[in-house]
Protein backbone atom coordinates (compact mmCIF):
# COMPACT_ATOMS: atom_id res chain seq x y z
CA UNK A 1 0.00 0.00 0.00
CA UNK A 2 0.82 3.51 -0.66
CA UNK A 3 0.32 6.84 1.29
CA UNK A 4 -0.19 4.61 4.81
CA UNK A 5 -1.25 6.20 8.03
CA UNK A 6 -1.35 4.31 11.86
CA UNK A 7 -4.85 4.39 13.28
CA UNK A 8 -3.94 3.38 17.03
CA UNK A 9 -7.07 3.08 18.99
CA UNK A 10 -7.44 1.46 22.43
CA UNK A 11 -4.39 -0.93 22.24
CA UNK A 12 -4.28 -2.21 19.01
CA UNK A 13 -2.55 -0.46 15.81
CA UNK A 14 -3.49 -1.12 11.71
CA UNK A 15 -1.72 0.46 9.02
CA UNK A 16 -3.88 2.33 6.37
CA UNK A 17 -4.36 4.05 3.23
CA UNK A 18 -4.47 7.49 4.80
CA UNK A 19 -7.73 8.47 3.06
CA UNK A 20 -10.11 5.90 5.12
CA UNK A 21 -10.99 8.17 8.42
CA UNK A 22 -12.47 7.25 11.49
CA UNK A 23 -16.07 6.97 10.78
CA UNK A 24 -17.48 5.73 14.23
CA UNK A 25 -15.84 4.26 17.63
CA UNK A 26 -17.77 2.53 20.21
CA UNK A 27 -16.98 0.93 23.41
CA UNK A 28 -13.61 0.93 25.87
CA UNK A 29 -10.63 -1.41 26.22
CA UNK A 30 -12.51 -4.34 26.76
CA UNK A 31 -14.83 -4.55 24.04
CA UNK A 32 -14.86 -2.43 21.64
CA UNK A 33 -15.57 -1.20 17.39
CA UNK A 34 -14.44 1.28 15.50
CA UNK A 35 -14.81 1.54 11.58
CA UNK A 36 -13.11 3.35 9.11
CA UNK A 37 -14.70 5.03 5.91
CA UNK A 38 -13.28 6.26 2.33
CA UNK A 39 -15.06 9.25 0.28
CA UNK A 40 -17.77 6.53 -0.88
CA UNK A 41 -18.10 3.51 1.38
CA UNK A 42 -17.17 1.93 4.66
CA UNK A 43 -13.80 0.12 4.40
CA UNK A 44 -12.65 -1.15 7.46
CA UNK A 45 -14.06 -2.55 10.86
CA UNK A 46 -12.50 -4.12 13.64
CA UNK A 47 -13.93 -5.56 16.79
CA UNK A 48 -12.43 -6.42 19.80
CA UNK A 49 -13.42 -8.32 23.03
CA UNK A 50 -12.13 -9.93 26.20
CA UNK A 51 -14.10 -13.31 26.41
CA UNK A 52 -15.68 -14.02 29.93
CA UNK A 53 -17.76 -16.04 32.15
CA UNK A 54 -19.11 -18.98 29.14
CA UNK A 55 -17.36 -16.96 26.50
CA UNK A 56 -14.00 -18.02 27.68
CA UNK A 57 -15.41 -22.09 26.85
CA UNK A 58 -15.78 -21.13 23.27
CA UNK A 59 -13.36 -21.62 20.28
CA UNK A 60 -12.75 -19.10 17.97
CA UNK A 61 -14.30 -20.98 15.57
CA UNK A 62 -17.49 -20.92 17.24
CA UNK A 63 -17.47 -17.02 17.53
CA UNK A 64 -16.94 -17.35 13.90
CA UNK A 65 -19.76 -19.69 13.87
CA UNK A 66 -22.46 -17.08 15.31
CA UNK A 67 -20.72 -14.27 13.78
CA UNK A 68 -21.74 -15.62 10.36
CA UNK A 69 -25.03 -17.04 11.07
CA UNK A 70 -26.33 -13.62 12.65
CA UNK A 71 -25.35 -12.03 8.83
CA UNK A 72 -27.31 -15.62 7.06
CA UNK A 73 -30.04 -14.63 9.07
CA UNK A 74 -30.26 -10.80 8.33
CA UNK A 75 -29.86 -11.53 4.35
CA UNK A 76 -32.87 -14.23 4.68
CA UNK A 77 -35.04 -11.73 6.40
CA UNK A 78 -33.95 -9.19 3.80
CA UNK A 79 -34.23 -11.55 0.72
CA UNK A 80 -30.55 -11.23 0.12
CA UNK A 81 -27.79 -13.40 -1.50
CA UNK A 82 -24.92 -14.35 1.03
CA UNK A 83 -21.83 -16.00 0.16
CA UNK A 84 -19.09 -16.90 2.51
CA UNK A 85 -15.67 -19.05 1.90
CA UNK A 86 -14.30 -20.52 4.87
CA UNK A 87 -10.87 -20.90 5.55
CA UNK A 88 -9.75 -18.56 3.25
CA UNK A 89 -6.75 -18.57 0.81
CA UNK A 90 -5.91 -15.16 -0.29
CA UNK A 91 -3.18 -14.58 2.47
CA UNK A 92 0.38 -15.43 0.95
CA UNK A 93 2.37 -14.80 4.42
CA UNK A 94 1.02 -16.01 7.44
CA UNK A 95 4.56 -15.99 9.21
CA UNK A 96 2.56 -12.93 11.46
CA UNK A 97 -0.29 -15.04 12.34
CA UNK A 98 2.58 -17.29 14.51
CA UNK A 99 0.95 -19.53 16.41
CA UNK A 100 -2.23 -17.63 17.78
CA UNK A 101 -5.80 -19.03 17.16
CA UNK A 102 -7.31 -17.41 13.95
CA UNK A 103 -9.35 -17.91 11.34
CA UNK A 104 -9.37 -16.34 7.75
CA UNK A 105 -12.95 -16.17 5.58
CA UNK A 106 -14.49 -13.56 3.47
CA UNK A 107 -18.14 -13.42 3.05
CA UNK A 108 -19.90 -11.84 -0.46
CA UNK A 109 -23.28 -9.72 -0.23
CA UNK A 110 -23.82 -5.97 -1.05
CA UNK A 111 -19.72 -5.94 -0.51
CA UNK A 112 -17.18 -8.17 -0.41
CA UNK A 113 -15.72 -8.44 3.22
CA UNK A 114 -12.26 -9.67 3.67
CA UNK A 115 -12.07 -10.82 7.39
CA UNK A 116 -9.62 -11.80 10.23
CA UNK A 117 -10.52 -13.65 13.35
CA UNK A 118 -7.73 -13.70 15.78
CA UNK A 119 -7.04 -14.57 19.46
CA UNK A 120 -4.22 -12.49 20.46
CA UNK A 121 -1.41 -12.51 23.05
CA UNK A 122 -2.99 -11.16 26.20
CA UNK A 123 -6.45 -12.39 25.65
CA UNK A 124 -8.83 -10.43 23.67
CA UNK A 125 -10.18 -11.62 20.47
CA UNK A 126 -10.15 -9.61 17.42
CA UNK A 127 -12.30 -9.37 14.65
CA UNK A 128 -11.56 -7.00 11.33
CA UNK A 129 -12.06 -6.75 8.38
CA UNK A 130 -11.92 -4.83 4.77
CA UNK A 131 -14.65 -4.17 2.80
CA UNK A 132 -14.67 -3.75 -1.11
CA UNK A 133 -17.09 -2.91 -3.83
CA UNK A 134 -18.31 -6.02 -5.77
CA UNK A 135 -16.10 -5.53 -8.31
CA UNK A 136 -13.10 -4.67 -6.83
CA UNK A 137 -10.42 -6.89 -5.83
CA UNK A 138 -8.86 -5.99 -2.52
CA UNK A 139 -6.61 -9.19 -1.42
CA UNK A 140 -3.22 -7.29 -1.24
CA UNK A 141 -4.45 -4.79 0.55
CA UNK A 142 -6.60 -6.72 3.27
CA UNK A 143 -3.54 -9.03 3.62
CA UNK A 144 -1.26 -5.66 4.18
CA UNK A 145 -3.87 -4.27 7.03
CA UNK A 146 -3.53 -7.54 8.47
CA UNK A 147 -0.22 -8.32 8.65
CA UNK A 148 -0.03 -4.33 9.92
CA UNK A 149 -2.06 -5.76 12.99
CA UNK A 150 -0.26 -4.56 16.78
CA UNK A 151 -1.63 -5.52 20.19
CA UNK A 152 -0.20 -2.92 22.60
CA UNK A 153 -1.48 -4.49 25.53
CA UNK A 154 1.51 -5.00 28.19
CA UNK A 155 3.41 -2.62 27.43
CA UNK A 156 4.24 1.24 29.69
CA UNK A 157 2.68 3.10 27.10
CA UNK A 158 0.18 3.47 24.44
CA UNK A 159 0.44 5.07 21.44
CA UNK A 160 -3.09 6.79 20.18
CA UNK A 161 -3.18 8.22 16.65
CA UNK A 162 -6.77 9.53 14.56
CA UNK A 163 -7.19 12.26 12.20
CA UNK A 164 -3.23 12.75 11.82
CA UNK A 165 -3.07 13.12 15.72
CA UNK A 166 -0.57 10.95 17.43
CA UNK A 167 1.07 10.82 20.87
CA UNK A 168 1.58 8.06 23.43
CA UNK A 169 -0.01 7.90 26.67
CA UNK A 170 0.85 5.66 29.73
CA UNK A 171 -1.00 2.42 29.85
CA UNK A 172 -2.20 2.84 33.15
CA UNK A 173 -4.14 5.88 31.89
CA UNK A 174 -7.80 4.95 30.68
CA UNK A 175 -9.85 6.82 28.18
CA UNK A 176 -12.96 7.92 29.80
CA UNK A 177 -14.58 10.21 27.22
CA UNK A 178 -13.79 11.67 23.82
CA UNK A 179 -15.13 14.43 21.38
CA UNK A 180 -13.79 13.67 17.65
CA UNK A 181 -15.69 16.78 16.07
CA UNK A 182 -14.58 18.45 12.94
CA UNK A 183 -12.20 21.14 13.70
CA UNK A 184 -11.65 20.04 17.39
CA UNK A 185 -10.17 16.61 18.78
CA UNK A 186 -10.24 15.86 22.11
CA UNK A 187 -9.32 12.46 24.01
CA UNK A 188 -10.34 12.04 28.17
CA UNK A 189 -8.06 9.88 30.18
CA UNK A 190 -8.54 9.11 34.02
CA UNK A 191 -6.06 7.23 36.38
CA UNK A 192 -5.35 6.38 39.91
CA UNK A 193 -5.51 9.60 42.44
CA UNK A 194 -8.51 10.88 40.48
CA UNK A 195 -5.99 12.32 37.91
CA UNK A 196 -6.92 13.15 34.04
CA UNK A 197 -4.96 13.57 30.90
CA UNK A 198 -6.88 15.68 28.56
CA UNK A 199 -4.81 15.90 25.03
CA UNK A 200 -6.75 18.45 22.41
CA UNK A 201 -6.01 19.51 18.59
CA UNK A 202 -7.56 22.64 17.06
CA UNK A 203 -7.78 22.80 13.43
CA UNK A 204 -8.30 26.69 11.22
CA UNK A 205 -5.75 28.08 14.06
CA UNK A 206 -4.94 31.12 12.10
CA UNK A 207 -9.02 31.91 12.17
CA UNK A 208 -8.89 31.11 15.81
CA UNK A 209 -5.82 33.52 16.64
CA UNK A 210 -6.36 36.02 14.21
CA UNK A 211 -7.29 38.77 17.08
CA UNK A 212 -6.09 37.73 19.66
CA UNK A 213 -2.51 35.90 21.11
CA UNK A 214 -2.18 32.42 22.06
CA UNK A 215 -1.76 33.61 25.90
CA UNK A 216 -4.89 34.96 26.14
CA UNK A 217 -7.17 32.64 23.60
CA UNK A 218 -6.36 29.71 25.98
CA UNK A 219 -8.00 31.10 29.26
CA UNK A 220 -10.66 32.23 27.35
CA UNK A 221 -11.72 29.30 24.74
CA UNK A 222 -11.62 27.23 28.10
CA UNK A 223 -13.41 29.03 30.01
CA UNK A 224 -15.93 26.79 31.16
CA UNK A 225 -13.71 24.07 32.05
CA UNK A 226 -10.99 26.89 34.09
CA UNK A 227 -13.72 28.75 35.94
CA UNK A 228 -12.65 26.89 39.06
CA UNK A 229 -9.11 27.41 38.53
CA UNK A 230 -6.51 30.40 38.41
CA UNK A 231 -4.24 30.51 35.81
CA UNK A 232 -1.10 31.28 35.14
CA UNK A 233 1.34 31.16 31.73
CA UNK A 234 4.76 31.49 30.32
CA UNK A 235 5.87 31.76 27.07
CA UNK A 236 8.32 28.29 25.81
CA UNK A 237 8.86 26.73 23.05
CA UNK A 238 7.29 23.47 21.96
CA UNK A 239 8.27 21.21 18.78
CA UNK A 240 9.74 24.39 17.74
CA UNK A 241 6.73 26.29 18.05
CA UNK A 242 5.68 29.29 20.09
CA UNK A 243 3.61 27.60 23.20
CA UNK A 244 2.64 28.36 26.79
CA UNK A 245 4.00 26.03 30.07
CA UNK A 246 0.49 26.50 32.36
CA UNK A 247 0.05 26.17 35.60
CA UNK A 248 -3.23 25.98 37.09
CA UNK A 249 -4.45 26.23 40.93
CA UNK A 250 -7.57 26.14 42.51
CA UNK A 251 -9.75 29.33 43.28
CA UNK A 252 -10.61 30.16 46.72
CA UNK A 253 -13.63 28.11 48.73
CA UNK A 254 -15.23 31.66 49.07
CA UNK A 255 -15.18 32.04 45.66
CA UNK A 256 -16.83 29.04 44.68
CA UNK A 257 -19.43 29.07 47.07
CA UNK A 258 -20.64 32.47 45.67
CA UNK A 259 -21.53 29.87 42.37
CA UNK A 260 -25.20 29.42 42.14
CA UNK A 261 -26.10 26.44 43.88
CA UNK A 262 -22.88 25.36 44.86
CA UNK A 263 -23.98 22.48 47.27
CA UNK A 264 -26.26 20.62 44.52
CA UNK A 265 -23.33 20.65 41.51
CA UNK A 266 -19.72 20.91 43.57
CA UNK A 267 -16.89 20.39 41.29
CA UNK A 268 -13.63 19.30 42.45
CA UNK A 269 -10.95 21.39 43.54
CA UNK A 270 -8.06 20.43 41.30
CA UNK A 271 -4.78 21.49 40.14
CA UNK A 272 -3.32 22.13 36.36
CA UNK A 273 -0.12 21.88 34.54
CA UNK A 274 -0.47 21.92 30.77
CA UNK A 275 1.41 22.81 27.66
CA UNK A 276 -0.29 24.63 24.81
CA UNK A 277 1.15 25.32 20.76
CA UNK A 278 1.03 26.54 18.10
CA UNK A 279 2.37 24.96 14.74
CA UNK A 280 1.98 27.40 11.85
CA UNK A 281 3.45 24.58 9.30
CA UNK A 282 -0.12 22.39 9.94
CA UNK A 283 -2.23 25.43 10.80
CA UNK A 284 -3.28 23.84 14.10
CA UNK A 285 -3.05 24.08 18.06
CA UNK A 286 -2.37 21.06 20.35
CA UNK A 287 -2.78 21.15 24.23
CA UNK A 288 -1.68 18.52 26.71
CA UNK A 289 -3.31 19.23 30.37
CA UNK A 290 -2.98 17.65 33.62
CA UNK A 291 -5.66 17.72 36.11
CA UNK A 292 -5.00 16.59 39.75
CA UNK A 293 -6.16 16.86 43.43
CA UNK A 294 -3.22 16.59 44.95
CA UNK A 295 0.19 18.71 45.32
CA UNK A 296 2.82 16.67 44.08
CA UNK A 297 0.96 14.34 42.58
CA UNK A 298 1.50 15.84 38.96
CA UNK A 299 4.54 13.81 38.01
CA UNK A 300 5.92 15.18 35.51
CA UNK A 301 2.99 13.79 33.73
CA UNK A 302 3.05 16.61 30.48
CA UNK A 303 6.39 16.83 29.91
CA UNK A 304 6.36 12.76 29.27
CA UNK A 305 3.29 13.84 27.04
CA UNK A 306 4.92 16.10 25.11
CA UNK A 307 8.56 16.38 25.21
CA UNK A 308 8.82 12.79 25.24
CA UNK A 309 5.60 10.95 23.44
CA UNK A 310 4.03 13.49 21.41
CA UNK A 311 4.94 13.28 17.38
CA UNK A 312 5.86 16.09 15.38
CA UNK A 313 5.42 16.32 12.11
CA UNK A 314 1.67 15.14 11.86
CA UNK A 315 0.31 15.03 8.51
CA UNK A 316 -2.40 17.91 8.21
CA UNK A 317 -5.07 15.48 6.76
CA UNK A 318 -8.35 16.84 4.76
CA UNK A 319 -10.61 17.14 7.87
CA UNK A 320 -13.75 14.99 7.98
CA UNK A 321 -16.91 17.10 6.79
CA UNK A 322 -18.63 15.07 9.48
CA UNK A 323 -18.18 14.36 13.13
CA UNK A 324 -17.29 10.51 14.24
CA UNK A 325 -20.19 8.91 15.66
CA UNK A 326 -19.26 8.89 19.45
CA UNK A 327 -20.91 6.15 22.02
CA UNK A 328 -22.04 7.31 25.34
CA UNK A 329 -19.68 5.07 26.87
CA UNK A 330 -16.72 4.98 24.97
Amino acid sequence: MENTVDFVWQGLRLEVPEDWNLGRVDGNFEKGYARLDDAEIVRLEIEWRRLKGRGEALRLTELVDRYLANLQKKADKAGASFTVQRQARFLKNKKFLGDREYEVFTWEADFRAYNLAIVLEKGRVVLLRVLARRDESLEEQAEAIFCSLVDQEGEDAYIWSIYGLRFSAPADLKLEGHSLKSGHIQLDFAGDNKQILKVHRLSMARILLKEVSLENWYPVFFKKTLRDVVVDTAAVEVHGCAGLAVAGRPRSRWRQLLRPLPFLNPRPRQYLQARVWYDTNTDKIAIVEHLYRKKGTEADLVTKVVDGHFFAGQRTEVESGRDAGVASDA
